[in-house]
C-alpha cells in the first residue's frame, strides 16, 4: 500500500526510530490502514486505541504504551487533546479535520509511495477492552526480527487459508472482505491484515447497521466477513422479508469470535446462511482453538480445538490437568509469544502457571479434544459453596423470543454469598409481530418457567430486573463489571 510507506517514511522524517511507538485514534478509514501497515512494516509498534474510551482512559494509552507519534481523528478531538501532552508538537497528526496542536495528516503526501528501502517487521501492542479495570497493554516480550509480514497479519492469512483452500491457488483472487467491526479491535484487524496479504480488496463500514451490511454484502460481492455475536442477534432480528431482500451468495466465510454465542442463535445462521461460520477462540495474550460449521453442528456450543502446533491445558486450582469432561481454567503455552501486561506485574503473574498462560476462562474438553468453555473466572458465581456460569443462564434466557439481551450477576446475599440477578433488556413490541405487548409480569413468569425447566434450582435467578439498556463494548462483551459495581458498593467481591 503506497499510503503505508508514506506514512513510515513520514515517521523517519519526524526522527520515529526503529522499535518506536505510534499510537492511533482513528475511525475504519484507509488512515487507519496506512497507519497500521505503515508502523508494523517499518520495525516499530502500533497502538490502536478504542475511540470509545474517555478522554482519561485515552490520556492513560497514550503515556502507558509510551507513544512517540499519535495520528487521530478530529471527530475525537477532545480525547486527543487530554493525551496530546505526552507527544511533541511535530509528531501529531489529525485525519479528517483540524485539532489544535495537530499537524493535518496530508502532509504525508510530501513522501514517496514506493516500497521501502528497507522494510521490517514490526509489532502491535493492543489494549485489552478494559472489562475489569483499565485498559491493560498486551506487550510482547520480544519485537520480532526479519521482514514483514507481522505475525498477526501472518496468523489471519493463515486462518483464512485454513477455511478457504482456494486462497492459495496460483491467480486465484480472494474477493472482497468486509470490515464491519472497529479495527482497534485485535478481530476485525487480524482478519483484515490476512485479507489484504492475500490480495483481497477491502470495503470499510464505520459502523454496524444491519440492513447496510447485507446491502454492502450485496453491492460489493463480499466474500468474507468478521463478526462478533451481537451482529448476529441484530441481523437475525430483521424481518425475514428483509433478509431475503439481498443476494448474499457470494459469501463464502464468517469468522466470528471475541465473545460467546448462544447455540441457538448460531444454529439459526447456520440455517440461514449454510455452514460458513468459523469460529475463533483466543485473546490479544494468544491461544487459539477454531471450529467449523460441520464440526460445531455435532458438537453445538464448543469453541473448537487448538490449532496445529498449539497445546492447551485444562488445569484444576492447583495447576493439575484434569480428566476430559471436567471443568477446569483454560491454559496455553506461554513460549510461543511471550507477553507481559505493560506494567502490572500482579496481573501478568496472576495469568500464568508453570510456562502456561490463561485468559481467565474455565471450560472442558471432551475425549476429542474439544473445546467448551463455561465463563470467565472472574464471572462465576459462588452461592453456598457452588459455582453458578452465568453464561449457561444467560444463553437459556436469550432463546426466549421477547428477550433482546441479558447480563446475569452474582450480587451479595448474607446467607448464601451471592444470589443470581439476571438484569433483561426486552425486545421492543413492534419487533414482535406476533405479540400485542411485552408485559413485564408476563415476561418474568415465562423467563422463570423457561430457567425451572432446563436449570438447576441454585442457577434459576432469584431476581430479575427489567433494563432499557445492557451496555456492551465494542466487541460484543456485556461490560458485565459496570453493572456488578453498583450491586457491591462498600462491600468486597473477591477478582
Amino acid at each position: 500500500m503506497g499510503g503505508a510507506n508514506q506514512f513510515a517514511r513520514l515517521l523517519d522524517d519526524v526522527g520515529v526510530a526503529r522499535r518506536g511507538v505510534v499510537a492511533a485514534l482513528l475511525r475504519n478509514t484507509p488512515e487507519m490502514l496506512f497507519a497500521n501497515r505503515g508502523v508494523t512494516w517499518s520495525g516499530r509498534r502500533f497502538t490502536p486505541m478504542s475511540w470509545r474510551w474517555t478522554p482519561e482512559e485515552c490520556d492513560y494509552v497514550v503515556g502507558n504504551c509510551e507513544a512517540e507519534c499519535f495520528v487521530a481523528d478530529a471527530q475525537f478531538a477532545e480525547a486527543a487533546l487530554a493525551a496530546a501532552h505526552h507527544v511533541p508538537p511535530e509528531r501529531r497528526f489529525a485525519v479528517g479535520g483540524e485539532i489544535e496542536g495537530f499537524r493535518p495528516y496530508r502532509d504525508v503526501e510530501a513522501f514517496a509511495s514506493g516500497p521501502l528501502e528497507d522494510p521490517r517487521s514490526g509489532d502491535v501492542m493492543m489494549y485489552t477492552s478494559g472489562t475489569t479495570g483499565r485498559p491493560k497493554g498486551v506487550l510482547r516480550e520480544v519485537m520480532p526480527e526479519g521482514p514483514p509480514p507481522t505475525m498477526i497479519a501472518q496468523a489471519g492469512m493463515a486462518m483464512f487459508q485454513a477455511f478457504l483452500p482456494d486462497t492459495g491457488e496460483a491467480g486465484h483472487h480472494p474477493g472482497s472482505h468486509l470490515v464491519c467491526g472497529p479495527l482497534y479491535h485485535s478481530g476485525p484487524s487480524t482478519y483484515c491484515d490476512g485479507a489484504l496479504l492475500l490480495g483481497a480488496d477491502v470495503v470499510l463500514l464505520d459502523r454496524f447497521d444491519a440492513e447496510e451490511v447485507l446491502a454492502t454484502i450485496e453491492k460489493h460481492g463480499v466474500m468474507s466477513v468478521f463478526m462478533v455475536p451481537t451482529h448476529f442477534v441484530r441481523l437475525l432480528r430483521l424481518p425475514e422479508a428483509t433478509r431475503k431482500r439481498y443476494d448474499l451468495s457470494s459469501l463464502q466465510l464468517i469468522m466470528h469470535g471475541a465473545a460467546p454465542v448462544a447455540v441457538e442463535v448460531k444454529r439459526q445462521m447456520i440455517d440461514w446462511l449454510g455452514p460458513i461460520l468459523f469460529e475463533f477462540y483466543g485473546g490479544t495474550e494468544g491461544g487459539g482453538c477454531m471450529i467449523g460449521s460441520r464440526d460445531w453442528l455435532e458438537r453445538p456450543g464448543s469453541v473448537g480445538r487448538p490449532r496445529p502446533g498449539l497445546s492447551m491445558h485444562i488445569l484444576d486450582e492447583d495447576g493439575l490437568e484434569v480428566a476430559a469432561g471436567t471443568e477446569g481454567g483454560v491454559y496455553f503455552p506461554l513460549s510461543e509469544s511471550p507477553f507481559v501486561y505493560k506494567d502490572d506485574p500482579e496481573k501478568t503473574l496472576g495469568s500464568r502457571r508453570d510456562g502456561l498462560f490463561t485468559m481467565g476462562d474455565i471450560g472442558y474438553v471432551d475425549r476429542e479434544g474439544y473445546l467448551f468453555l463455561c465463563d470467565r473466572s472472574a464471572d462465576v458465581i459462588i452461592s453456598g459453596g457452588v459455582n453458578i456460569y452465568p453464561a449457561k443462564i444467560e444463553a437459556v434466557l436469550l432463546a426466549l423470543p421477547f428477550v433482546a439481551d441479558v447480563c446475569v450477576i452474582g450480587v451479595p446475599n448474607d446467607e448464601w454469598g451471592e444470589e443470581v440477578r439476571a438484569l433483561v433488556q426486552l425486545i421492543s413490541p413492534e419487533d414482535l409481530p406476533d405479540r400485542d405487548t411485552v408485559d413485564q409480569d408476563g415476561a418474568r413468569s415465562e423467563i422463570l418457567s423457561q430457567c425451572r425447566s432446563q436449570l438447576a434450582g441454585y442457577e434459576v435467578p432469584r431476581e430479575i430486573e427489567f433494563r432499557a439498556d445492557l451496555p456492551r463494548t465494542e466487541t460484543g462483551k456485556l461490560a458485565r463489571r459496570l453493572l456488578r459495581e453498583p450491586y457491591w458498593e462498600g462491600r468486597q467481591r473477591r477478582v
